[in-house]
């Protein structure tokens, strides 16, 4: 804020030793004469709403104010053109949104056109130019000099002050192009409505400014609506590629990242309903992902909680209209806020808050370009879910969530390529069976013995090592996988595990006789085999730690750990 205020400072001293003198001097030396109030007042109004609403072309707006404010200049002179000049220009800080304060704004803009004005009129007045002039082709030539030196001063100055600020010049040969052919439209409007006026009077208001107000609008509707086909192509393009995302984690990147990329903005953050509070799921700040510290929201709480409850979405242009109503972390240079209600089939699902540093960052007509790609969220998501589900079908026990024996067989021969190919040097398989747990299953039934099978599946998963892989090879049966593992390493790792499962307290309620909780202990027999040591097959490390499991440790006393052994 002291930066700003600095700024500001600077400007506004600027404005105060150029503006006010200038103003002065004009008055001095470039007097009104035989001034028309009626005329001065439609001259104020049409260039106000001139540079209110400018043709828009790619973002950038264009102002043809000068049509306006040289008649004024060619019929009363510099003083009165500058005045006219400068009221018009506080449209600008109305009509186009910028992260600058408006005092800066203003100092700047006028400090900057008041410059323009005065050089502008020197040029005009150095080829012969003179004030109420009837002589056609004189005043085309000194107007048409005015308007070259406005223009391109207003390139060299911008130039200069965006090196300045070191910020990326706007200014591209397209934009200069169009600047320069501005000319040719402005320089002939200009005169039409100066020699009109000395012909028909003030009619010829009417005659210039309904249909150049008439095509600004038509322009202006045809410019939003290429945008509104801009923004449809993109959406479309940003579904289809939410929609070919596996994961549920990948949709909503995918998602956040892609709208605050389409619209530009700063700040991104999805909200879900977790047990009836408004939780944040994903947070993305200029262009990254955040990991944010959120305090929960109840329902119908701050801003994102009402949205959430009235299902109706906001927009707001400047932070005052909505800080009051904030309830949690809110960015210190967040102005402008589009807030929506995430639905599927008449549902909310979630709410979807997007913020800008500029102020009026957000249209109405945005909602429905945002809704649109909420659906394809929401679409996406689901799609998401059912994919997970069905992959974990597939791909797990549906009794103990580990994996099952397709996918360990399937990654063993994996892992065995990549042995082959040295990406590891060593890969180890462990597999475990349970000691005696058919006598489990009879002594207090199966539901108990399921209890047992899903706690210990916890275990080995806790204590699977950070590149291994666990699952449930059959019945009692359990296997690791454990790439970049050696058999000394691996027989380690089983022993440590089988010293753990035998000392752990199942408890269970046994499903035969009173029912009552009771506690059991359980040991594991394990067999260890690796590759390249035991074989280089994946089928055949398998059978291999088979064999050690059932010969080296079932048939040796059970509860004790053997590693192959040719």
């Amino acid at each position: 804020m002291k930066t700003i205020n600095r700024s500001t400072l600077r400007y506004f001293f600027a404005w105060l030793v150029i503006v006010p003198p200038g103003l002065f001097y004009a008055w001095i030396n470039h007097p009104p004469v035989q001034v028309n109030g009626s005329y001065i007042v439609i001259f104020v109004v049409l260039s106000f709403l001139a540079v209110y609403f400018p043709i828009v072309r790619k973002g950038m707006p264009i102002l043809l104010v000068m049509w306006l404010t040289l008649p004024a200049f060619l019929l009363y002179g510099l003083f009165v053109e500058i005045v006219i000049m400068q009221i018009a220009i506080l449209a600008i800080l109305f009509s186009v949104s910028s992260s600058a304060t408006l005092p800066m704004r203003f100092f700047f803009n006028s400090t900057l056109f008041f410059i323009l004005s005065f050089l502008s009129a020197g040029a005009f007045y150095a080829v012969g130019g003179e004030v109420g002039s009837v002589e056609f082709w004189s005043v085309l030539l000194s107007v048409f000099m005015y308007q070259v030196v406005h223009t391109v001063v207003n390139h060299v100055f911008m130039k200069q002050y965006m090196r300045y600020k070191r910020m990326q010049f706007a200014y591209a040969s397209s934009k200069k192009i169009m600047d320069y052919a501005v000319v040719f439209v402005t320089v002939p409007l200009a005169l039409s409505l100066y020699f009109m006026l000395g012909i028909v009077g003030i009619g010829a208001f009417v005659l210039l400014s309904i249909p150049y107000f008439f095509v600004t609008l038509i322009v202006r509707l045809y410019n939003n609506t290429e945008k509104i086909n801009r923004y449809l192509r993109e959406t479309g393009r940003v579904g289809h590629e939410i929609s070919g995302q596996v994961t549920e984690k990948e949709v909503i990147d995918q998602f956040a990242s892609k709208v605050s990329e389409i619209f530009n903005t700063d700040f991104a953050y999805l909200f879900d309903n977790q047990n009836g509070w408004l939780e944040p799921i994903r947070s993305y700040e200029y262009k990254q992902f955040r990991d944010i510290k959120f305090d929960g929201l109840a329902i119908g709480e701050g801003l994102v909680g009402r949205v959430y409850e009235e299902n109706k979405p906001v927009i707001y242009s400047l932070r005052e209209e909505w800080a009051a109503n904030a309830r949690n972390y809110t960015p210190g240079d967040m102005e402008s806020v589009l807030c929506v209600p995430i639905t599927r089939n008449q549902k909310i699902e979630g709410v979807l808050l997007l913020g800008s540093k500029k102020k009026a960052a957000f249209q109405e007509y945005q909602l429905q370009i945002v809704d649109l790609l909420c659906s394809y969220f929401t679409v996406s998501v689901e799609k998401a879910r059912y994919m997970q589900k069905a992959i974990t079908k597939n791909e797990r026990c549906v009794l103990t969530g580990l994996y099952n024996y397709k996918y360990l067989e399937e990654a063993l021969v994996d892992y065995m390529q990549q042995v082959d190919s040295q990406v590891y040097k060593e890969l180890s398989v462990v597999m475990l069976d349970i000691d005696y747990f058919k006598k489990v299953n009879d002594t207090y039934g199966h539901q108990s013995g399921n209890d047992i099978l899903f706690t210990l599946a916890r275990k080995l998963e806790a204590a699977r090592p950070v590149e291994g892989i666990v699952g449930r090879y059959g019945g009692e049966e359990f296997v690791y996988i454990l790439p970049g593992k050696s058999k000394v390493e691996a027989a380690e790792f089983a022993e440590d595990l089988r010293t753990e499962i035998a000392g752990h307290d199942f408890v269970i309620t046994s499903d035969l006789g009173d029912q009552k909780q009771q506690t059991v202990h359980i040991t594991c027999s394990i067999g260890v085999s690796s590759a390249p040591e035991d074989t280089d097959e994946a089928m055949t490390l398998l059978r291999n730690v088979d064999r050690a499991l059932y010969i080296g440790a079932k048939q040796a006393g059970r509860n004790r750990v053997a590693t192959y052994v040719q």
